[in-house]
């Protein structure tokens, strides 16, 4: 008998309805904490709609990083509200479909959706004057924050639906989550190309680099999760994918340009006219001894018989560029002839500028150039150039008849 009266007793328990799970009281705090903070909240944004954005700004352009967020966090845009609203509506929705005997559930998911939100936000308005100000530590932890809370949010999400226990909610969002990671894939790769970037310091704001495959050449102005700015010297901008960098190539010549290095590489080629190599005469031999320019930089005894003025003239730039106070010794300073070819002989300079900036480079680099053409004339050479109309109209170009005598 006492059998069969508890069987029935567990069996009525079981028929009868079960109440939803009360909140526990810490639950209860934390929704009147938020409760609180979203109130003031409100308050504070209002109070900046009512001055025109001025306590905003004055906190945004403040050092603290306390009084940064704040600003960041009490300026709204009507189009940002109703955005959010939408939002907050439709995540609302979908949990009193799924779990509606838990409405607690709806209001958790607010809280954290508003929170992720709120993050992306911050993130998005503080990214410009930290910027600006070149603090690259800010900048990389704004984006890891956003990454953070994201992450919360999907945590929270599993365990409001207890994913454990409900296979078809488990396998929707294995579905969802699938379906999401192969659409947001691009964004993804920038997730992962953002921190191994900034984690090993190989991009920073202020940056000069230069990623030949979007023809890219300038500063760094920002830089985000997915994306980078950068600022060209032609005056326009150019927003790279970050996974870009990851995955291709691009040249960061920030160490160079901060004179980090040895110098800027100046590498030119001057095709010279090999008719006009020639041993050099007594006259000549007495002219370049005079010459008080060419005995600054080459030893009289390196002028003697028959040596060629090609050779003279390399050993003078040599020693020239060794003396110049812009032209570093390091890594490395070459002047030499290479192959011929049907247009003439290319003489090869491989020098290092020690001034990196891009004004200044090109400055001295002009300078030797002239003074390469210059004293070419010294040493009786002179640089080819395909003749032009121009030329043979003048009479500047002389064709021979006599085959024999050309060769000569």
């Amino acid at each position: 008998m006492d059998t069969v009266k508890i069987s029935s007793g567990l069996l009525a328990f079981s028929a009868a309805p079960q109440e939803a799970p009360a909140a526990s009281p810490f639950g209860r705090i934390v929704l009147i904490v938020f409760g609180v903070l979203v109130a003031l909240l409100i308050f504070f944004m209002l109070l900046d709609l009512i001055v025109k954005g001025g306590l905003s700004k004055k906190n945004i352009a403040s050092k603290s990083l306390g009084r940064q967020i704040f600003g960041a966090l009490i300026q709204w845009r009507l189009k940002s509200v109703l955005l959010f609203a939408l939002l907050a509506v439709a995540m609302c929705g979908i949990v009193f479909v799924i779990t509606p005997e838990h409405p607690v559930n709806m209001l958790w998911l607010t809280l954290q959706t508003l929170g992720v939100w709120l993050t992306i936000k911050v993130s998005r308005i503080l990214s410009l004057p930290f910027s600006l100000r070149r603090e690259e530590e800010r900048i990389t932890w704004s984006q890891i924050a956003i990454l953070a809370a994201i992450g919360f949010w999907v945590i929270g999400f599993l365990i409001i639906f207890d994913t454990k226990d409900t296979p078809q909610v488990a396998a929707a969002v294995g579905l969802t989550g699938t379906l999401l990671g192969w659409i947001f894939q691009d964004k993804i790769k920038g997730v992962v190309a953002f921190l191994h970037l900034r984690l090993h310091h190989l991009l920073k704001v202020g940056d000069w680099i230069r990623v030949p495959a979007f023809k890219a050449d300038g500063e760094v102005e920002r830089i985000t999760l997915t994306t980078v700015t950068i600022y060209n010297w032609d005056t326009t901008t150019s927003t790279i994918p970050i996974s870009a960098l990851h995955g291709d190539h691009f040249q960061n010549l920030q160490n160079m340009k901060e004179g980090k290095t040895y110098g800027r590489q100046m590498l030119k080629n001057f095709i010279f006219d090999t008719s006009c190599f020639a041993v050099l005469s007594p006259s000549e031999m007495e002219r370049l001894c005079q010459e008080h320019e060419i005995g600054l930089y080459l030893a009289r005894n390196e002028i003697k018989e028959a040596t060629l003025n090609a050779r003279l003239f390399r050993l003078y730039l040599f020693h020239w560029l060794m003396n110049n106070k812009h032209v570093s010794q390091h890594p490395r300073l070459i002047v030499n002839w290479l192959e011929q070819t049907g247009e003439g002989m290319t003489l090869q300079v491989n020098a290092y500028i020690t001034e990196g900036e891009w004004q200044p480079f090109e400055w001295q680099q002009s300078q030797i150039v002239e003074h390469i053409i210059q004293s070419a004339r010294w040493f009786g050479m002179s640089l080819y150039q395909r003749p032009t109309a121009h030329a043979v109209s003048n009479g500047k170009v002389q064709l021979v008849d006599n085959q024999e005598s050309a060769r000569k």
